[in-house]
């Protein structure tokens, strides 16, 4: 289902603490996050939390945030715990339990002690600095950045040391806060990011008896053919019986024998892609349209990823799915000569609730430390892989969408493209590629329209937590595939985007500057060519049969010039962004037993939810 971010409304009966409300209207959801937060406390049971969020009109007066079927309600109308009407701080008034709240300080200090981490814009991919945490005596002290500029925050672990009427400023540097969780936290350098994250290891995508490695001019092929990580039995699983597995494979890449409409407009045939695919691996199963054979399947493995950070939320309230597994394959001529071209099935993990989730991710960190790991591996993902694996789903498979990008014989271009399961079950079918404007849209009016409209939401924090929809303006928008480009930009004579310093990215980076950068770098073509240095595939197709894949350096760590603004300097690490992400989702707080004010500040908090697909 394609995420929205609108503003809503609605009416309800509110509980804050024991205090009724009169029905009031919502500005927000709970996905909407701050851009600053702080508490004060007013007695022993009783605290005000105030929000500043970025992505709100000054006009609003009430913002609602969900927890659960249960709402509050901050206020900046001057009533209800809020100091001063119309300054842009949401403010409510809760019971608040600080007993809790120095505890949960205590054991984010236990597990994250002198850690000098990257500090990653919230809601976003970008590494802003570095930051430390360390226990200073009766505190945890944070050196991080706060709307762009250095600030210390100080979490106390005694909380008769919290002052009446004293507010406390807390980070926003994605670990929730707030809530104590029941167990012993895992420590954030635990997370080991070639065995939890992104798998490259020859022994498992060699794995003898689960994958099919190519034959070369000296070598025979080895392994198993039907094996359950090959990209043959992963089909089957999701054909799921709808029809024979050479049948399923053949229908999907029919999709690049024809000019096709997708979202109103032209996605052109390349014929190549058959060819390559299809047609090669008929000849080699017996002669043209003979039925596919797996042992001649020209895809070999290149890794297994964990996007756990695309899960449905974090805390006791996390919601939808466990974020996403993934299998990248890239392609073969037969004879393990690399091809252009990559394809990735991406699985939505058909798990919910916050202990399910967490257990889950601590799964994930456990392989490190396995005796028998790709036994565990396998068993962590057929839970996504398997046949029937969601049953209420299409197909009844788990599959999320199957995204690929190429550059074979008679194609233009390098070009992405999007495919999905219908609502009806049966074969794949080509959709709109996620966050894309189509490309006829790049240095023109409309999209200089839609960012003068979408700024707060591309810019933040948290940054891009824009949709591009499928519509704009009365018009087509989202692009049904994604070609290479030079550089997404709007003229500047057509921005009404403040030149104001940044919130986020450190100067001379301007609200402009981000918005234009969020905007691309969340599009397919942009993270996989110009936003990030990448030669379009984060796996390189061209890795050496028999070694590792090569990753880019956006995955690994790499800084470059934007391509807007040369002075501003883009930073990357995404592997390390989605470790951080990995240790916040293993250490989650799931008990709701809590006062509402409790929630309240582990909700808001929380990480915002990455909006990328990439």
């Amino acid at each position: 289902m394609r995420a929205r971010n609108c503003l809503f409304s609605t009416s309800m009966l509110l509980l804050i603490g024991s205090i009724a409300i009169a029905p009031v209207v919502l500005a927000q959801n709970s996905n909407n996050k701050p851009s600053a937060l702080n508490i004060t406390k007013l007695d022993d049971k009783t605290a005000t939390i105030s929000a500043r969020f970025s992505t709100l009109s000054t006009r609003e007066k009430k913002v609602g945030i969900f927890l659960d079927k249960e709402a509050v309600t901050l206020l900046d109308d001057g009533t209800g715990g809020d100091l001063r009407a119309g300054d842009g701080l949401f403010s409510a008034k809760v019971d608040f339990d600080f007993e809790a709240f120095t505890k949960a300080n205590m054991q984010l200090a236990k597990f994250t002690d002198g850690e000098k981490s990257n500090l990653f814009a919230p809601g976003g991919r970008q590494q802003i600095t570095r930051q430390r945490i360390a226990i200073s005596g009766d505190k945890t002290e944070i050196f991080g950045v706060s709307n762009g500029k250095e600030q210390i925050f100080t979490l106390p672990f005694d909380p008769t040391l919290i002052k009446v009427n004293q507010p406390i400023a807390l980070p926003l540097f994605n670990f929730p806060i707030g809530l104590p969780v029941d167990f012993d936290p895992v420590p954030a350098a635990s997370v080991s990011i070639p065995q939890s994250l992104m798998i490259t290891d020859v022994s498992v995508v060699n794995d003898p008896g689960r994958t099919w490695a190519c034959p070369t001019s000296s070598t025979s092929p080895v392994g198993n053919a039907t094996g359950e990580w090959t990209f043959w039995r992963l089909m089957e699983n999701m054909a799921n019986g709808t029809s024979s597995t050479s049948d399923y494979i053949k229908a999907l890449f029919k999709h690049w024998t024809i000019n096709q409409t997708i979202n109103g407009f032209n996605v052109a045939a390349r014929l190549g892609v058959y060819q390559e695919v299809i047609k090669d691996w008929e000849i080699r199963s017996g002669g043209p349209g003979a039925t596919l054979l797996p042992q001649e399947s020209p895809f070999r493995l290149l890794g297994i990823v964990l996007r756990a950070d695309l899960r449905g939320g974090t805390g006791p309230y996390a919601g939808g799915d466990a974020g996403e597994g993934r299998f990248v394959f890239a392609l073969h001529d037969g004879n393990c000569n690399n091809l252009s071209k990559t394809l990735i099935l991406e699985y939505k993990v058909p798990i919910a609730g916050c202990t399910n989730i967490r257990t889950w991710a601590q799964k994930w960190i456990d392989l490190a430390s396995s005796a028998n790991y790709n036994n565990d591996l396998a068993s962590l993902t057929n839970v996504f892989t398997a046949a029937g694996a969601n049953p209420s789903a299409p197909n009844q498979s788990a599959i999320g969408q199957v995204r690929t990008n190429e550059l074979l014989p008679g194609s233009p271009f390098w070009e992405l493209r999007e495919f999905v399961l219908p609502a009806s079950g049966g074969n794949l079918v080509e959709t709109d590629v996620k966050q894309e404007p189509h490309m006829s849209f790049n240095n023109s009016l409309t999209l200089a329209t839609y960012i003068n409209a979408n700024w707060p939401l591309l810019v933040g924090p948290p940054s891009g937590q824009h949709t591009i929809p499928l519509s704009f303006m009365g018009n087509p928008f989202a692009a049904g595939s994604a070609p290479v480009m030079s550089m997404w930009n709007a003229p500047a004579a057509s921005l009404t985007v403040p030149l104001t310093p940044a919130p986020g990215t450190p100067p001379p980076a301007t609200v402009r500057d981000d918005a234009l950068f969020e905007l691309a770098l969340n599009t397919c073509s942009g993270c996989h060519l110009m936003e990030t240095g990448t030669p379009f595939a984060h796996l390189d197709y061209n890795s050496v049969p028999g070694m590792p894949a090569q990753l880019s350096g956006f995955l690994t760590g790499i800084s470059i010039p934007d391509p807007r603004n040369p002075a501003v300097m883009r930073n990357f690490n995404d592997l390390a962004r989605r470790a951080a992400d990995l240790t916040v989702a293993a250490n989650m707080s799931c008990g709701r037993i809590a006062p509402i004010g409790n929630l309240l500040l582990n909700e808001l908090s929380s990480p915002a939810r990455l909006r990328a697909v990439h």
